[in-house]
């Protein structure tokens, strides 16, 4: 289950950002017949380099300007549509090897062509191990040992496995693989002067290797390696024309840090797959508004036409009938949030002391009051409309006197009267005094936060609130660097996954296991699942994994929010669905447009 960041983070609308997009709000102004769609960002992305980026706003703009060897198809929600390949690969009996032909008439946004060059360059990138930046992305083509033409045609390429993996076509060759323009991102061709062997030699050990920087330096390994690994992760290759041209429909055109980035038509693109692959809308702008209040009023007022994911509170009161050119939707996508607890700190070490703080936790209260019902609570990562759900998992209540009853037990007194618990953990008196991390902008978490750290400190537990920008927030979460967040997870409408999240391995190497969890139990059945085929044998085990992971506390679930999202009534084909985002607004027609692009209204 490849999961990214919803991006939550706090910047303010500019007057230049006006101007380039309409000219700022005026009341009663008429909706824009212009083929362009505005969609509404919280922050800036953290980068549109595919296989660099994690937060998921920059994931769903990247399948804008990248393809894949295989699609979606968004109403079935089935991985068996042909992209870049001609059809569905041949894949051996004992799914060890599978092999593609790819399309030749692909063409990359500069003209070149794309062939199985592209596509043996894409997973080498991906693989290297010394890029730390795509270690979330890495995990799930870890288990592909090499990629190699066949018969040395430069159009058949034939992927060789190192293990069996049970998603190998939904998260792999249809998800995390985008393939990229070898001759952009690797014009020394450094990747051709290191091995599948060379990565191998890393990445497919017994036990796996922790690449932090001081494992690094007593490692032996192709240094070309490091070089590219080095070249591959600078800024400029996710947010530049010069490395930005992919095969997909737009291709990126300019970003202005915290205003706006946009995208135009690639001419070059060709669609084979009719409706799927068109895309109408001459160019798409992802417009950062970092403050709701500003966002909801540039919507009201046309200057934006889509907010994909809108908080409950300003959700609930635009008013579709006050305002008959708005529409508003809201629905589940297997999504959840959760509060985490960096068990590296003492303090949360013990599963039963992170119990107590779940039991601290008023889930049906603020589903009510601050999320206005939008909400379903959750004991578990697995989304509820997943088969493999583990339903049986009994609600945590809150109830303030048994967490207080259960750290009693644990320890946990007021030893000096200074109205904190405190307990001697490693021969140190600590104090039970903590900070959560939250992404600034994000008001709604915060204000759960505060209510969350009001009912701790009433059992003696002192948690502070902190917020920080995006970036910050995302770089102290790979490295630890943190007490407790406030987070959440968005996954891809297939079988959960949840070794990129909760395997120990994934704790290093600023992968996505944040909080640092550790349980043999829960990595040998995450292996165990990767490996098993058969759907009716990985039933029990998904979910005696969630049973493991509710025990452990892992992180404590609080619920599935629905996903609210309001648009400006302009478009003649409006679609959701269960595909993050829920909406591709590629699709999307504009009433009455010109057919010609229109970016300075």
């Amino acid at each position: 289950m490849n999961r990214f960041h919803k991006i939550q983070t706090a910047l303010l609308l500019t007057a230049s950002a006006c101007l380039l997009f309409s000219a700022c709000a005026k009341s009663g102004k008429n909706v824009s017949s212009a083929n362009r769609v505005v969609i509404h960002n919280l922050s800036d992305f953290e980068s549109l380099n595919p296989f660099n980026s994690t937060d998921a706003n920059s994931t769903y703009a990247e399948e804008q300007i990248f393809d894949r060897l295989i699609h979606i198809n968004p109403k079935t929600l089935e991985y068996n549509i042909p992209w870049l390949a001609e059809a569905m690969p041949e894949e051996s009996a004992d799914h060890m090897t599978f092999d593609f032909k790819i399309r030749k008439d692909i063409k990359w946004a500069d003209g070149k062509p794309l062939t199985g060059d592209d596509v043996i360059f894409s997973l080498k990138a991906l693989k290297n191990p010394l890029n730390t930046s795509s270690a979330q992305k890495r995990t799930y083509v870890d288990y592909i040992h090499s990629a190699e033409f066949i018969d040395g045609d430069h159009f058949r390429v034939r992927f060789k496995m190192a293990k069996p993996y049970f998603l190998v076509m939904q998260a792999r060759f249809g998800d995390v693989f985008y393939i990229l323009p070898k001759h952009i991102f690797d014009p020394k061709g450094l990747t051709d002067q290191y091995s599948w062997d060379d990565i191998a030699s890393i990445v497919e050990k017994p036990k796996p290797v922790e690449l932090d920087s001081a494992k690094i330096a007593t490692l032996h390994f192709n240094p070309i390696m490091q070089e590219f690994a080095t070249e591959f992760t600078a800024t400029e290759t996710g947010r530049t024309k010069q490395y930005l041209q992919g095969s997909g429909p737009y291709k990126f055109d300019e970003w202005v840090t915290q205003q706006y980035v946009r995208f135009v038509k690639n001419p070059n693109y060709v669609n084979h797959w009719g409706p799927l692959g068109e895309a109408h809308p001459d160019t798409l702008i992802y417009k950062t508004i970092s403050d709701w209040n500003s966002a909801v009023t540039a919507l009201k007022s046309h200057d934006m036409d889509v907010i994909g994911q809108l908080q409950a509170p300003y959700y609930v009161k635009i008013d579709t009938g006050a305002k008959t050119q708005l529409q508003k939707t809201s629905f589940f996508l297997p999504q959840y949030t959760f509060l985490g607890f960096n068990q590296k700190n003492p303090i949360f070490r013990d599963p039963k002391v992170r119990l107590a703080l779940a039991y601290l936790v008023d889930r049906k209260t603020m589903i009510d009051k601050i999320l206005y019902g939008l909400a379903k609570p959750t004991q578990s990562p697995t989304f509820f409309g997943r088969p493999e759900f583990n339903g049986d998992l009994p609600e945590i209540p809150f109830d303030p006197n048994r967490a207080k009853a259960l750290l009693d037990s644990l320890g946990w007194r007021d030893s000096d009267g200074d109205g904190i618990l405190d307990k001697v953990i490693d021969g140190k008196k600590t104090a039970f005094k903590f900070t959560f991390l939250v992404n600034a902008g994000n008001e709604t978490r915060k204000r759960i936060l505060l209510v969350v750290a009001e009912s701790m400190r009433k059992v003696g537990i002192s948690a502070e609130v902190s917020a920080t920008e995006w970036s910050i927030y995302l770089s102290r979460m790979r490295d630890h660097q943190f007490d407790a967040h406030f987070g959440a997870w968005i996954s891809d409408p297939y079988e959960t996954d949840n070794y990129q999240l909760y395997h120990s391995s994934q704790a290093t190497n600023r992968g996505s296991n944040y909080d640092s969890y550790t349980s043999p139990r829960a990595d040998r059945l995450m292996e165990q699942i990767r490996a098993e085929p058969d759907i009716a044998k990985r039933l029990p085990m998904q979910r005696e994994l969630q049973r493991i992971f509710y025990e452990d506390q892992t992180e404590c679930f609080l619920w599935v929010p629905e996903n609210s999202a309001a648009y400006t009534d302009r478009f003649d084909n409006v679609s959701w669905n269960a595909y993050r985002p829920g909406y591709d607004p590629a699709y999307w027609s504009i009433r009455g447009a010109a057919g010609v692009a229109q970016v300075n209204q």
